[in-house]
């Protein structure tokens, strides 16, 4: 097994209908910091807004993190985001150069997405002190619905992978992120998730969800993320730089 930077402790699941789910019930069992929740047959993933997460059963990666290890207050609780973000888009970057992390939790390849983070946390005295880091990934998988915008590291790569020695370099990533973070700080680890971000610096169409927006598809340019995790659009009819959480819009691809 690969050497990781701290230990890990797997709980591998024949089947479940979602990892983070049972890590959050099973949150006072599992106490040590890096357990990773696996099941190669996930049954009812979800992800933001309880878009489903469809998987084959062995094809896959779908897992869960609880770490506990990292204290942060509400309103930087995205650097955790940002962290997997990255881990994984660096793995991805060394079989190809078009893999892109989309905004807010995604990884795309081209227009495709391939992988999704959803991450819940535990909130005492408004610091976050745990983190449930679900991870989906579709590697082998090579059927899809024509009505999900989707494809697999096989489809794209044309070859197979093995998912646990995909598993552990995608752990290994993380946690070396993980130290990024703490020996360089946030903006460290910022700048690498703006320049990797998917159509950043693009005329895009979004969705608002916010109330304040009469329309609701406008054009514009991702420029940036704020210092709490919101993304930073210049508004293509009037150039005017305007900022939207996570519930507030949705690109449109």
């Amino acid at each position: 097994m690969k050497k990781f930077i701290w230990p890990i402790y797997l709980i591998l699941l024949k089947k479940v209908d979602s990892t983070n789910q049972y890590a959050k019930k099973n949150i006072i069992k599992y106490k040590k910091n890096w357990t990773i929740i696996l099941s190669f047959n996930q049954k009812n993933g979800k992800g933001f807004r309880n878009n489903y997460w469809i998987t084959e059963k062995g094809k896959n990666l779908t897992f869960s993190i609880i770490l506990q290890s990292l204290i942060l207050p509400i309103h930087k609780g995205y650097i955790i985001n940002v962290i997997i973000s990255n881990a994984i888009h660096k793995i991805l970057l060394n079989y190809n150069k078009n893999f892109w992390i989309k905004w807010p939790n995604d990884i795309f390849f081209k227009k495709k997405k391939i992988g999704g983070i959803l991450i819940e946390n535990n909130i005492f005295y408004k610091k976050i002190h745990t983190f449930i880091i679900g991870i989906g990934l579709n590697v082998n998988q090579t059927d899809f619905d024509n009505k999900i915008n989707a494809s697999s590291l096989k489809k794209i790569l044309k070859k197979q992978f093995n998912l646990k020695k995909l598993l552990n370099k995608i752990i290994f990533s993380i946690q070396k992120e993980y130290i990024f973070f703490k020996n360089y700080g946030e903006i460290f680890i910022r700048n690498y998730y703006i320049n990797n971000l998917y159509l950043k610096d693009k005329i895009s169409f979004f969705y608002i969800y916010s109330s304040n927006y009469k329309k609701k598809i406008i054009s514009g340019i991702i420029r940036n993320i704020t210092k709490t995790g919101n993304i930073v659009i210049e508004l293509y009819n009037n150039k005017k730089i305007s900022f939207f959480s996570q519930k507030e819009i949705k690109l449109i691809i």
